[in-house]
């Protein structure tokens, strides 16, 4: 069929296909523009490409939600409402965790749903800017006139509407380009009548010169382009990163939409250029005998003289994640004078002590977690992955199930739900023996509606003396979680410190902290108090698993002149301590400084106490010699120098160091028969109030 450029400017003006995109188009500005509005206040600064097809996403979703069913108004509203609410709660992430949503976080939405209750939420005059905006594409779409969807326009003198099957015929293929007007001669007796068509039934068929099913097509070209991105490489091909010591940079400069979709394709570990298997396992094999025969290994006196009095005493070892555990004195002094938790920093007869690098900021605790229990790092799984949440780690080498080869007990505590970060599964894939979760503080203690780190440690106390068995306690505490405005910080403990240069809410959030910090430095110095006391050999391991989210303010106030790695990296850091209650053979207990990442910590620390090592651990060790530290941001040479996780100037022995660990890592995590991905999914958690049972009221 040939058809004419008349024939196609007649269609394109005489038919409402063309100004129904144009208003879908419209409608998907309005809803760009609610998506970015409330967070992104420099929309005008994102990169044209990224731009562009986020407008693209948008319009293939609202098309293909006003298309396949047939032109209905309400889905295509509800599409424009459920990005205003993405932009909304975009913006509440940002500002309570300093971080925007990221892929993982949709495994986690239980576990955010149980401290949700627990902020005070307030819109900005950025959300009402996306709300407006977001109500000019409802309004948009509402007014597509009537007879354009699925039902014809009402009828002047009161006929019921044409079927919708009618109706979406008529409307589904273009207008006839001529109606005839010629008189229907009347029937004659040599004129054979066709039959009469039935009620509602006409043999007549508009005539078409584009042959078009409207509907079908549009919702079918929305689909696959909205289809086709499973298939293509937004962090290979369209060059669309997270860069993760600036994932909100990222987020503002790409688009929600494009980052989100890069960063969950990058969810699927990816397999190490040129990896194999027996390969990674060889590594392994080499580097462990390089550290057993090296200076601190086997060979060493004390080291020696640690594994010999470890196998007669095996000590209890108790771990402990403080949440939000951290010394905001190293931003200078918040300009005030402030000095961080004192007394912890004031340990002198520590085994280890010092910097540990985090690849978690403001939240994210299970990442800790993660890479303190397995030895794993981060930095090889990207920002915004929970593998608590995603990968399978029943295969997965951890610290529980070492202990238990060695004939301890293995227990894990927490006061709060037992099902946040998945941890009624995880534990019992890493073999712990029991877990004790908020039922099981009934009546301890609160600060701030949060179990106090108190009540956590005489939980420890309880354990060790109830085992007749050397333990290894888990203890993830809970007192120091945000949010930080409640006000519930009894009048004689709370801090007003003369902070400058920060909002007012910045000021409320800092005074709240510093005061929890300050009660869990009282804490803690009392549990090594009472250890000191037991009768029995205990090892303590304290790190705080990450800063609160309100820091990168203080870091951007009082440092501005240094290079973007050292400057990332300092919010990405709290400490760590190794402790025991016992004189440790071949050790001077001296407090030894040792800066390092935390996926390093639990083989530094069963190192110093004697304790035995796997081939895995030790070939960790022997690879800090050339990168001392690595997590999701950076990585550090042997000078301590700082590099950003994307950098390519790494020294060739350091870079080398990190490919090592990448394919030793894959190897150990991901090489196996069983699925990469967790089948054990979290399942419920109230949403109210963190301490109450779940779905109770609060």
């Amino acid at each position: 069929m040939k058809i004419s450029m008349k024939d196609l400017r007649g269609w394109t003006c005489d038919h409402p296909y063309p100004r129904t995109l144009a208003t879908i188009g419209g409608a998907s500005i309005c809803s760009m523009l609610a998506l970015e509005l409330p967070s992104n206040h420099e929309l005008w600064n994102m990169q044209p490409g990224p731009a562009l097809l986020e407008l693209m996403l948008i319009f293939c979703l609202l098309s293909l939600l006003f298309y396949l069913p047939r032109r209905r108004k309400t889905p295509a509203i509800a599409g424009v409402v459920a990005l205003a609410a993405i932009g909304i709660a975009e913006y509440f992430v940002i500002t309570f965790k300093s971080m925007p949503i990221q892929p993982g976080d949709l495994f986690a939405l239980s576990t955010a749903a149980t401290v949700a209750g627990s902020y005070t939420y307030e819109l900005s005059p950025y959300c009402f800017m996306g709300l407006a905006a977001a109500a000019a594409g409802i309004a948009l779409i509402a007014r597509i006139p009537r007879d354009i969807c699925g039902r014809g326009p009402r009828r002047a003198n009161g006929a019921a509407p044409a079927s919708g099957a009618e109706a979406s015929s008529t409307t589904a293929s273009v207008e006839p380009v001529a109606e005839s007007t010629a008189s229907t001669a009347p029937a004659t007796s040599d004129t054979t009548s066709p039959a009469p068509a039935p009620s509602g039934e006409s043999h007549e068929k508009p005539e078409s010169k584009l042959p078009l099913s409207v509907d079908r097509r549009t919702a079918l070209i929305a689909g696959a382009a909205l289809g086709a991105q499973a298939f293509i490489s937004y962090y290979d091909l369209l060059g669309i990163k997270l860069h993760t010591w600036k994932p909100l940079d990222s987020y503002y400069s790409q688009g929600f939409l494009p980052t989100f979709i890069s960063s969950a394709q990058k969810m699927v570990p990816p397999k190490p250029k040129h990896y194999s298997g027996s390969e990674a396992a060889a590594t392994i094999k080499r580097l462990a005998g390089r550290w057993s025969a090296g200076a601190h290994g086997i060979a060493d006196p004390a080291r020696k003289a640690a594994v010999a009095q470890f196998d007669e005493l095996q000590p209890s070892v108790v771990c402990i994640m403080n949440e939000s555990f951290a010394d905001l004195s190293i931003f200078n002094g918040l300009g005030c004078g402030y000095k961080g938790p004192e007394r912890f920093k004031a340990i002198d007869d520590a085994l280890l002590q010092g910097v540990s690098y985090m690849s978690a900021f403001g939240a994210g605790t299970c990442n800790s977690e993660f890479e303190f229990l397995t030895g794993h790092s981060m930095a090889y799984l990207g920002a915004g992955v929970y593998p608590f949440m995603t990968y399978n780690l029943e295969p997965t080498e951890n610290l529980a199930r070492q202990f238990k080869k060695l004939g301890y007990r293995a227990v894990a505590m927490h006061p709060n739900h037992a099902t946040n970060w998945n941890r009624e599964n995880v534990f019992a894939d890493m073999g712990f023996d029991e877990f004790l979760s908020i039922e099981d503080f009934a009546g301890a203690p609160e600060l701030c509606r949060k179990v106090t780190d108190a009540a956590t440690y005489d939980k420890c106390l309880e354990v060790l003396r109830q085992s007749d068995k050397p333990v290894f306690i888990h203890d993830v505490t809970m007192q120091n979680h945000s949010a930080y405005d409640t006000g519930l910080v009894p009048p004689d403990q709370q801090l007003n410190l003369a902070l400058e240069g920060v909002s007012d809410k910045v000021v409320t959030w800092t005074d709240e902290y510093c005061s929890l910090m300050e009660a869990s430095d009282v804490a803690f110095a009392d549990f090594l108090k009472k250890l000191r006391a037991l009768d029995r050999p205990v090892v303590v391991v304290m790190y705080g698993d990450h800063q609160p989210f309100f820091t990168d303010r203080y870091n951007d106030l009082y440092f501005t002149d240094e290079d973007e790695a050292t400057h990332t990296e300092r919010i990405w850091q709290t400490r760590y301590v190794v402790w025991a209650n016992y004189d440790v053979a071949g050790n001077a207990q001296a407090s030894e400084e040792l800066d390092t990442s935390i996926d390093n910590v639990g083989a530094l620390a069963l190192n110093a106490i004697g304790a035995p090592l796997t081939a895995y651990q030790r070939a960790r060790l022997q690879n800090r010699t050339h990168m001392p530290a690595i997590n999701v941001v950076g990585t550090q040479d042997a000078h301590g120098t700082w590099h950003t996780a994307e950098a390519k100037d790494l020294p060739a022995k350091t870079a080398d160091a990190r490919d090592r660990l990448e394919r030793m890592q894959y190897r150990k995590l991901f090489d196996h028969a069983g699925s990469v991905f967790s089948t054990h999914k979290q399942t419920s958690a109230n949403e109210t109030d963190p301490n109450a049972a779940p779905g109770a009221d609060a």
